[in-house]
Formats: C-alpha cells, sequence, structure tokens
C-alpha cells in the first residue's frame, strides 16, 4: 500500500509542479556572431572578478533591438556611459552599454523593436574592446551568458 501512495504522489507531484520553459531570446544586433569581441565568464564568487556579459563589435549608431518583449526598465546614465535595460515578460533583465535609448523607462518594447544605438561613451569611459557594446542578462539568482537564453550555448556533455 506504501509503495502505491509513494507512486502516486511522485505522479501527483510530476503533474502539478511544471518545470518553466527558458525563455529564448532574438538577437539584439542581427547575425552578431562574427562580431563577439569577448565572451561571457562568470565570477568564482558573486563579489570577484568576471565578464557579466558579452562585447559586441559594433559602430557609433548602429541599432540595438529588444531581445525579447517586455519594459524598458531603466535608459539613462550610469557614470560615464548610457545604458538601457530592459525587464522582460519571464522577468530577466538585459542591459546594454553604451547604448542611447530611443524609449523611454516604462515602455513596452516587442521582440525585435529598436530601442537604442550605440552612442558614444563619455571620454572617461574605457571600452572593453575597440567601439562594441556590452550585452548583460540577469535573473533573480544573479548574471549568466545572454548566449544561452539566445539559444546559442551546446548542453554540457560528460566523456569518458
Amino acid at each position: 500500500m506504501l509503495k502505491i501512495i509513494a507512486v502516486l504522489s511522485i505522479i501527483f507531484s510530476s503533474l502539478v509542479t511544471s518545470v518553466p520553459v527558458p525563455e529564448i531570446w532574438a538577437e539584439p544586433i542581427p547575425f552578431f556572431d562574427g562580431s563577439l569581441e569577448r565572451d561571457y565568464k562568470a565570477p568564482p564568487t558573486k563579489y570577484a572578478a568576471g565578464h557579466r556579459g558579452i562585447d559586441i563589435k559594433l559602430a557609433p549608431g548602429e541599432a540595438i533591438s529588444a531581445p525579447a518583449d517586455g519594459k524598458i526598465s531603466f535608459a539613462g546614465l550610469v557614470v560615464d556611459r548610457d545604458v538601457v535595460s530592459i525587464t522582460t515578460n519571464f522577468g530577466y533583465l538585459a542591459s546594454f552599454e553604451p547604448a542611447c535609448a530611443t524609449l523611454d523607462a516604462g515602455e513596452r518594447v516587442s521582440r525585435g523593436q529598436v530601442i537604442a544605438r550605440h552612442c558614444e561613451p563619455k571620454p572617461e569611459y574605457k571600452y572593453h574592446c575597440d567601439s562594441c557594446v556590452h550585452f548583460s542578462a540577469r535573473n533573480l539568482f544573479g548574471y549568466l551568458s545572454p548566449m544561452y537564453l539566445l539559444g546559442k550555448l551546446n548542453p554540457s556533455v560528460l566523456t569518458s
């Protein structure tokens, strides 16, 4: 009898508990694969050094599009560069810098809609690379590679 109850509880919990499907984003800069200057590098601890995003080579004035449906959560100056952030409908935060917004904070955006242009930062800003845009992604647990949300990472494979 205990075995039947255990099996039924497992079946019931699998029906009630569903694993959310990850949101797959559109490329904010079309066909940027060849323009990827620097990849994401997770820090060993929450406060350690790392590279919490990717750098995409982009000429000043070129467009940056929303990777997913959501809302502009921030558009403005942060220290020495303009930043645009989108909170997606799934709760992820996508940020771009240096990027001058074409929309205001609070405005709804659609996947693929132009939200900003790569703009010149203040003279004291030091680029990670020659004329690039830093693109980061976060959720409630911290930073993650935007490449994951773009569907461009292969799964881990154990080999012997």
